[in-house]
């Protein structure tokens, strides 16, 4: 039997002390920013006009963050139920992700308020305008499915049983919503509220009853493939400006499945250097099978994508075509350390059991894999342009970035320590100096009664 507990560490340490400090800088810049503008506080341009801000506090945050929902589907929608230890720790990473990327908006457009024009302003052909209602909604499922840790941590077993009432209902009414704000249509919004209030009647009555309603994680899985695939679509607007390394006409396939093995990398680094730095056991059991499912989902990408960017090669007819196509010996560059050295390397290497269950190894090949994923956004969003002159971040841009980073970070380690977030046994007991160790750890109200 198993039960959520809090991180039994002092609140501020030595590390946290530290990424306070690098939010103080990040604070600092952003009213430096705020007072001054763009021009004076960014290297960004109108030839220039996306750069360090979008590509890394926005793109890369959010693919960072996808283990919330490759997780969750995982979890609820594929019976992956030995995985449940890691669904509150991949939420609250989620939320935290998508809630500082979504932050960090406001400082990189030129008038912040006019972030919440999506809100009011609903344009029938918008990429930007699906990706913002996503976002904003997806965060508030992640909310709703980090609630039960907020009711275990205070004991509040009645608010518990009245979400486990409006949660439901919430997910059709927002389904519906979606759907009309999307098609600007009475009858597909009619139609949404049909299918899918019958399917939040059906789905409890269907096999075993989950912690989490369904049609909660279906929302949110939903809402996240979207955004994520409609980000690589983004990239379709500017052939002649980004290299072909990186365009194609597959970007949202190739972003939706990416964002899953950057997501689930990410995690699993998570799932293997938390637990130690908190003292509590790492689930190796959990993690064999987390590699085996991060090498399906990789060899899926690194497939589509060498096999995309092969087409475009063999089609240059001539040095001076695949010039064009390609751009210079920077982006070739940029490409085989983003592909061959942090998506095809660990993709190779994982399909040996004695890699993928080597603690350290799998740990490495990881961080690779989230590295690439990184290099990819950024290619994407301003290393891989093919535009006159240079963009260079400047000093207030970088510290944003590593602010916004150290924030994600700070507010995770609070999260694990004020909150019931780690699913452990009521012994749980590990391995540490080849001595058998019983972790002490405190039970959440609802355990403990």
């Amino acid at each position: 039997m198993s039960h959520h507990v809090r991180v039994q560490r002092p609140f501020f340490t030595w590390p946290t002390a530290l990424l306070v400090l690098v939010m103080l800088a990040g604070a600092a810049a952003v009213v430096y920013r705020m007072i001054y503008g763009l021009g004076a506080s960014t290297n960004l341009s109108d030839t220039w006009p996306w750069g360090l801000w979008k590509g890394f506090n926005v793109l890369v945050l959010i693919a960072w963050a996808a283990g919330g929902f490759a997780s969750a589907a995982i979890i609820y929608i594929f019976g992956g139920e030995k995985y449940h230890g890691m669904a509150r720790a991949g939420v609250l990473w989620a939320i935290l992700g998508y809630g500082f990327a979504g932050a960090s908006l406001a400082v990189d457009i030129g008038i912040p308020w006019r972030i919440i024009n999506p809100i009011y302003m609903w344009p029938e052909e918008s990429l930007l305008f699906e990706v913002a209602w996503c976002v904003m909604l997806y965060l508030t499922v992640l909310a709703l499915e980090l609630a039960p840790a907020v009711f275990e941590r205070f004991g509040w077993s009645k608010l518990q049983q009245v979400w486990e009432k409006l949660v439901p209902v919430y997910a059709v009414a927002a389904l519906t919503f979606f759907t009309y704000i999307m098609s600007h249509s009475a009858i597909w919004a009619g139609a949404a509220l049909l299918f899918f209030g019958s399917m939040a009647y059906l789905l409890p009555k269907v096999g075993k009853r989950p912690s989490t309603p369904v049609l909660l994680i279906m929302f949110g899985v939903v809402l996240s493939s979207l955004h994520q695939s409609t980000l690589g679509s983004l990239f379709l607007l500017i052939p002649n400006k980004l290299s072909h390394f990186w365009w194609s006409e597959l970007l949202p396939f190739n972003y939706i499945i990416s964002a899953v093995a950057i997501g689930l990398s990410v995690l699993m680094i998570e799932r293997t250097v938390a637990p130690k730095v908190f003292g509590h056991k790492v689930d190796k059991k959990m993690l064999d099978g987390l590699s085996k499912i991060v090498l399906v989902v990789l060899w899926l990408f690194v497939l589509l994508r060498g096999a995309d960017v092969a087409r475009l090669l063999l089609a240059a007819s001539g040095p001076g075509e695949f010039a064009r196509l390609f751009g210079g010996t920077k982006q070739t560059v940029l490409f085989v350390v983003e592909f061959g050295i942090c998506f095809l390397l660990p993709a190779i290497l994982m399909l040996s059991a004695k890699v993928r269950e080597n603690p350290t190894a799998r740990v490495v090949l990881a961080l690779l894999v989230a590295i690439g994923g990184m290099l990819n956004r950024l290619n994407g969003t301003f290393l891989g342009l093919l535009l006159p002159g240079e963009y260079v971040p400047s000093l207030i841009e970088i510290v944003i970035s590593a602010a916004t980073f150290a924030a994600v970070i700070f507010f995770y380690t609070i999260g694990v320590k004020f909150f019931p977030i780690y699913e452990v046994h009521h012994k749980e007991s590990g391995s540490q100096g080849g001595h058998e160790v019983e972790h002490r750890v405190e039970p959440s109200p609802e355990a403990a009664s």
